[in-house]
């Protein structure tokens, strides 16, 4: 089976503010169109031969809501992304995404800051951009995620403070051609940092941190229903400006597993956000990750993601801009790929021949330890044609490189492989 999907690139809106006393009206359209061409091959059953060209309609209503009051503040985001596929056989692919967010920062008293956050989605979109990392591609699943935070940060002086923190996540995958592939799973993080003031705008940071993953629906023979991640580490960060800031943290991190079927992870881990000015029409952002994280894959119940990206961002004139992103990513899966059971039979082998049912045509990689590239690009023009309006066109590629082979009609295939390229066009309007 093959999903195909586009990968379009989303242009930074610009929000044009309506003051409505102490609250910010702040609405934007895009509307995207391109062409793209994208092939996942998922399963054997693959009924594409070959890439799918389409031309894509991208209209993403954007509604924000800002309410301050003194060093206070409450936001309210929505975003909508309604996308359709001028191919024949990509015209049940589209339909309407949500995304809701609320963000609250508050002070309590002169040392107590507190902060919460909530986040809704109701999405049909694609891993790459849903979890970090990229495992599967697709097009079609629809998900729904549900997120909780609260941080608080209270000065223990001058120069230091403490900052503690929960993070609650739930993602459901809605029933599809696909959702066999994925299991609905949750998280739940708890963190703690000393923070010590190192310089007028530089902060050194100790934290720990402890990760619970929870999964539902997985047979306990195949992935863990429960396990847990721990990590302690060491940060910086410096802040240059009032949207200008940047973190990096380094820890080392272990995950411990209830029944101890799996090997568990012990290592270096590190992520980073670093924004850069060189001058003032010149914008650069580099991120940073290596970190396990959650699989669904066969019998690995977390992969170690090593991923870099870099945003560039430059004003040619007054009216014009370039932006170009290029990211790079690895995943290095944490068991080798098991296809043959010891005993035919029984719930992961309903036909009795000794093979894991829905793995059957990966026994050509049994044994191995899976492993992916990705790679992503993009280059941008933008036109600021007024206050209200901004045109751009550019070009997007991606491409994921794996090891694992699957027995197809006729030959084995790297069914982890895809590529995608597209030309995009898009308009962005704001208006008052």
């Amino acid at each position: 089976m093959v999903i195909a999907g586009a990968s379009l690139a989303r242009s930074q809106e610009r929000l044009l503010p309506i003051r409505l006393g102490k609250v910010y009206f702040l609405p934007s359209v895009t509307v995207s169109h391109g062409w793209d061409t994208n092939v996942q091959r998922l399963s054997d059953e693959d009924p594409f031969l070959g890439p799918v060209p389409s031309g894509i309609g991208d209209i993403q209503p954007i509604l924000r809501f800002e309410l301050p009051y003194r060093k206070s503040l409450m936001q309210l985001i929505y975003r909508g992304d309604f996308r359709t596929y001028s191919a024949e056989i990509l015209k049940n692919a589209g339909g309407m995404s949500h995304f809701v967010e609320l963000t609250g920062q508050f002070h309590v008293g002169r040392r107590l800051q507190v902060q919460v956050a909530a986040r809704y989605v109701d999405a049909i979109t694609s891993m790459l951009t849903t979890v970090p990392g990229g495992e599967y591609q697709y097009g079609t699943q629809p998900l729904i995620a549900e997120e909780g935070q609260l941080a608080l940060a209270y000065e223990l002086g001058a120069t230091h403070s403490v900052e503690a923190g929960a993070f609650q996540a739930k993602t459901r995958f809605e029933t599809s051609a696909t959702a066999d592939l994925f299991t609905d799973y949750g998280t739940n993080n708890l963190y703690f940092r000393y923070v010590l003031d190192s310089g007028p705008q530089n902060q050194i940071f100790l934290s720990l941190d402890r990760q619970i993953i929870q999964q539902t629906g997985v047979d306990p023979r195949l992935q863990p229903e429960e396990y847990r991640i721990r990590s302690v580490g060491a940060g910086f960060r410096r802040f240059t400006g009032r949207d200008l800031s940047s973190q990096i943290r380094v820890g080392y991190s272990t995950t411990q597993f209830t029944e101890g079927l799996w090997t568990p992870f012990r290592g270096i881990t590190w992520e980073g956000e670093v924004n850069l000015a060189p001058s003032p029409r010149t914008q650069l952002q580099v991120l940073l990750r290596r970190a396990p994280l959650v699989s669904f894959f066969n019998v690995s119940a977390y992969y170690l993601n090593e991923m870099v990206q870099l945003n560039f961002n430059r004003a040619l004139t007054r009216v014009l801009a370039l932006r170009l992103a290029v990211g790079l990513q690895r995943n290095t899966f944490a068991e080798p790929i098991e296809v043959t059971l010891d005993t035919p039979g029984g719930d992961l082998d309903h036909d009795s021949n000794g093979l894991i049912d829905g793995f059957e045509n990966l026994l050509p990689s049994e044994g191995e330890i899976r492993e992916d590239r990705l790679t992503d690009a993009t280059l941008m023009l933008v036109w600021h044609a007024s206050r209200w309006m901004d045109f751009s066109v550019g070009y997007r590629h991606q491409q994921s490189r794996s090891n694992v082979e699957a027995e197809g009609p006729d030959s084995n295939y790297h069914i982890y492989d895809f590529e995608s390229r597209g030309l995009v066009v898009s308009a962005i309007v704001g208006w008052q």
